[in-house]
Formats: C-alpha cells, sequence, structure tokens
C-alpha cells in the first residue's frame, strides 16, 4: 500500500472511532439529559445550564487560543507538541483560577442555593476538562482518537448510570453534582494514564518552558477571541437568555441539543481531513481538498436537517414531554445554525494553515460584538426566537462574508469551486 493510499486510510479509520465516540456522548446528551430535563423541568434545567455557559467561557479564556496551535503543532511535530502542552499548563491553572474565584464569588451574592451548589461542580469539572482538553487534541492530531474513545467512553458509562439512579431512586437535585463531575473527571485520569505512555521523553528545562510559553502568549492572543467567538455564538444566547428567563433556557438548549445532534459526524470529517490537509504541501490540492471537505458538511448536513423537519416533533415529544413543546418552533433554525457553524469551523482552519492569526483576530472582534449586540438586542425584544435568530446569524457572517476578505476572496472561490463537479473527481485521482 502506497504512504497516500495509508494515510487515507488512517483518516477514515480515525473518522469512525471519532463518529463512536460522538455517538456515545450525543446518546448521554440525548437520552439521559432528557431523562434529567423532564425529572427537573425547564426552569432547574435552566439554572444547570446558566453554570455551565459561565465557566465554559473562562474555560476557553484559560485555552488562550491554544487549541488550534495545538492541534497544528502536534500534527507536523508531536515533540513540539508535547513540549507546548507541558510548557503552557501552569498559565492555564492560574487563569482559570483566577477568574472562578471571582465569578464564584458574585454566584455567591447573586443566585440561588441550587445554582450556586451547581455552579461549583461545574467549575470543578471544567477545570478537569482545562487541561484534558489538549491530550484530547494530541490523540485527534496523531489519528488515534480510538484513545479518546475509550477515555469518554467510561466517562459517560458511570455518568449515564449515575444519572439514572438520581432519577430512578426520586433522590435530591443536589445530587447532580456528582454526574457533571465525573463526565469530565474520569476521561482526564484516563486520558493522561495513556499520555504519558505514548508521549516521547521530552527534556523541557526553564529556558525552554519560557520559550514555549512566550509563543504561545503571542500567538495564542491573535486566537483568543477566535476560540471565545466559537463558545460565545451560543453562550451569549445563553448568558442573556438566562438572565431574562431560565426557562427559556431551558427550551433553548434542548432544541441546541437535538438540532445541534449531527454535528458530532461533521467534527470528526472535519477533525480527521483537515489533519490530511495540514500534512498536504501542495497548494491546489489543499484548496481542492477543503472545497471537497464543504461538500460533504453540506450533504451531511441537509440531509440531518430533513431527518430533523418531519421526525424531530415526535422526538420532542417522546423523549421531553408536553412542557419542551416550544422546542418544535426552533428546532429547524437550531439546525442551520449548526450548518454554518461547519463551515465556518473550516473556513477557520484553513486561515490558521495559512497562518493568517491576524486575519482570523480581526475576523473574530467583529463577530464578537456583532453577536453580543445582537443578542443583546434581540433576545430583550424577542426573548427565545430572538436568541436563535442572534446565532444564526452571526453563524451566517462567520460562515460567508467575514472570510471573503482574506486574498481577494480566497475563500470564496474555494467554497464556489464545493459546487464543481472537477473536485469530486480529482479526489480519487
Amino acid at each position: 500500500m502506497s504512504k497516500v493510499g495509508f494515510l487515507k486510510n488512517k483518516v477514515f479509520s480515525n473518522s469512525l472511532w471519532l463518529i463512536l465516540e460522538k455517538i456515545l456522548s450525543i446518546f448521554g446528551l440525548i437520552f439521559v439529559t432528557s431523562m434529567v430535563a423532564k425529572y427537573i423541568g425547564p426552569d432547574n434545567y435552566g439554572k444547570l445550564v446558566f453554570a455551565s455557559s459561565l465557566f465554559a467561557v473562562i474555560q476557553t479564556i484559560s485555552m488562550f487560543g491554544s487549541e488550534n496551535l495545538f492541534f497544528q503543532k502536534i500534527s507536523k511535530n508531536r515533540v513540539i507538541g508535547e513540549k507546548l502542552i507541558a510548557a503552557t499548563k501552569k498559565y492555564r491553572t492560574i487563569i482559570y483560577s483566577v477568574l472562578s474565584i471571582l465569578l464564584l464569588s458574585y454566584l455567591y451574592f447573586y443566585t440561588d442555593q441550587l445554582t450556586f451548589i451547581y455552579s461549583i461542580a461545574t467549575c470543578i469539572a471544567l477545570y478537569f476538562a482545562l487541561h484534558d482538553t489538549p491530550y484530547v487534541i494530541y490523540f485527534d492530531a496523531l489519528l488515534k482518537s480510538k484513545v479518546n474513545v475509550i477515555c469518554n467512553m467510561v466517562g459517560i458509562l458511570v455518568t449515564l448510570i449515575v444519572r439514572y439512579l438520581i432519577v430512578k431512586l426520586n433522590l435530591s437535585l443536589m445530587w447532580f453534582i456528582v454526574p457533571i463531575m465525573s463526565f469530565s473527571v474520569i476521561p482526564y485520569f484516563i486520558r493522561i494514564y495513556f499520555y504519558k505512555k505514548n508521549k516521547t521523553k521530552i527534556n523541557l528545562n526553564s529556558n525552554a518552558s519560557k520559550i514555549y510559553r512566550t509563543y504561545m502568549l503571542g500567538a495564542g492572543k491573535k486566537l483568543l477571541l477566535y476560540s471565545l467567538a466559537v463558545v460565545i455564538y451560543t453562550r451569549t444566547a445563553q448568558i442573556f437568555l438566562g438572565m431574562k428567563s431560565q426557562e427559556d433556557l431551558g427550551i433553548y438548549t434542548v432544541a441546541v441539543t437535538l438540532g445541534m445532534s449531527f454535528s458530532f459526524v461533521l467534527n470528526a470529517v472535519i477533525t480527521s481531513y483537515m489533519s490530511q490537509i495540514y500534512a498536504e504541501r501542495n497548494f491546489q490540492k489543499s484548496k481542492n481538498m477543503t472545497s471537497f471537505l464543504y461538500g460533504i458538511i453540506l450533504v451531511i448536513s441537509l440531509c440531518a436537517i430533513v431527518f430533523l423537519y418531519f421526525l424531530g416533533p415526535y422526538i420532542i415529544y417522546y423523549l421531553y414531554g408536553e412542557k419542551y413543546e416550544r422546542v418544535n418552533n426552533i428546532l429547524i433554525l437550531v439546525s442551520f445554525s449548526c450548518l454554518l457553524s461547519s463551515i465556518s469551523n473550516i473556513s477557520d482552519k484553513y486561515l490558521v494553515k495559512e497562518s493568517a492569526y491576524n486575519y482570523l483576530s480581526r475576523k473574530t472582534n467583529i463577530l464578537v460584538m456583532f453577536n453580543i449586540l445582537t443578542a443583546m438586542f434581540l433576545i430583550n425584544i424577542y426573548g427565545l426566537i430572538g436568541a436563535v435568530i442572534s446565532v444564526l446569524l452571526t453563524e451566517l457572517i462567520s460562515a460567508t462574508i467575514c472570510n471573503y476578505f482574506f486574498r481577494y476572496g480566497e475563500i470564496f472561490k474555494v467554497q464556489l469551486q464545493t459546487f464543481s463537479l472537477k473536485v469530486y473527481r480529482k479526489s480519487h485521482d
């Protein structure tokens, strides 16, 4: 077998493992979370989501835009990637700890007891998730997603069992802090075990650590707002909506869970295929491969949207009950946001490949401001539907117009090429 053929098989195999892992995650989110949502009702479910939304923003800030840097460096040179992970761990801990203490102090005085307790559990869970993220990226970049499947499968299984028992035994709502934490803590310890077995024996002295930290701060600050934007597109709506009505937030979250349920397939394909695009040195071939990837994502997304259009109402009624009937009003709009988000994700990774950090930073500055302003305005006037429209508009601009000023419309040409049959013929040559 040729080297190219071997790589393609690895990419395909890795995609299957990624999809398997995400299927398990979606199973937990949809089937068990629906049980929880039905048990505690939209209002209390909104409180749980509100806490996780706030700490997700802090987690993203603490990563300091390093997610794409980790993926890019590990794909090219795993030793450099390992050094970058080790050298930046201290910074992530400091940033997260300081911001979390400030947020918990605020929540202690201005929220009810249940929200505060959920917030503490979420804070602990996302601390482990923060340090687990580089290891997840490490195995994905090396096309060893099988390791991530094993780690997450154990965590999901334990979490599913605990959540089921809480509902079945009719325990206090306070008990939900256990599955909140187990979902992140268990996979972290298993994954770090595999990481220590797989990593090379790196020698990282204090001077080298300083160089890598300086690099992360320099390159990461250009990507920080981009990483924040990925979270803000959905979290800003959740935060503003949670301030206005936590019941509406519960409805919105269920719509996002179902409407974006097919994102696991999209992310698996993008993650695996982008590693191949990053490794491709021929500029024209990489453009063709990117166009081909756009096409795959478009076809998968449209099939999923049609499925949800016809069967979504039945799924909502069966899993969540009549209290969540309003989800039907926004489900398809959320699904289109998922499609646009994946198109934007490909474009952003293409910009990272071209080292267009400054462009990505400027693009994200615009999107963050646009998203915050539209979310504030539309949610204040239209409530639930305003939250959905604000996300949809932001994703639309992110996937299209904001990319078209790069190199005189290079990304527009790549996207347009998606509709050319030549791209699909060349992909099989």
